[in-house]
């Protein structure tokens, strides 16, 4: 009987400490961003792309390359100011199944690009988007490490397409 009491007193002061073991998912989304912070990606918790001031909680998680140090923007415009979101009701039409502008379209000259990048990225990724911090992606981290590899690649020659 002392022995199964013992046992007992040892399991309540033992469990609380079980709550701090990572689950599976939470050791791959961590090993996920190692990954993305190895490839130089910024990593960052946000509302949706398309959220208005007030709006959405943060659900996603933003996966940014910043543009090269040094780097000028182009000279061309709506090369750095763009939006595309997945499966909405909002925006502008796009080439691009599925995918709609938020108010702000790229340049036609990267039209190719920006298609190849959306049939390689995942699918769980709901927006693309060029901004003055870089290109970025919105994506829930459904996905393995090999995902974050190919993100980060496209990104890259995204970015490269952007600013030469």
């Amino acid at each position: 009987m002392t022995y199964l009491l013992i046992a007992f007193v040892l399991a309540i002061i033992l469990s609380p400490l079980m709550w701090f073991r990572q689950s599976p998912r939470q050791k791959l989304i961590t090993a996920m961003r190692q990954k993305a912070a190895a490839t130089g990606l910024r990593v960052k918790l946000s509302k949706p792309a398309a959220a208005r001031k007030g709006e959405g909680r943060l659900e996603y998680v933003t996966y940014t390359l910043p543009w090269n140090p040094g780097s000028n923007p182009s000279v061309e415009p709506r090369m750095e100011k763009w939006l595309l979101l997945k499966d909405t009701h909002r925006g502008d039409p796009s080439p691009w199944a599925e995918w709609q502008w938020m108010g702000r379209e790229s340049n036609d000259r990267l039209a190719s690009c920006i298609g190849s990048t959306l049939k390689k990225l995942s699918k769980d990724v709901v927006a693309l988007e060029a901004t003055s911090e870089g290109v970025r992606i919105y994506w829930q981290e459904r996905g393995n490490l090999d995902d974050v590899e190919m993100m980060s690649h496209q990104l890259s020659a995204l970015r490269g397409a952007i600013r030469n």
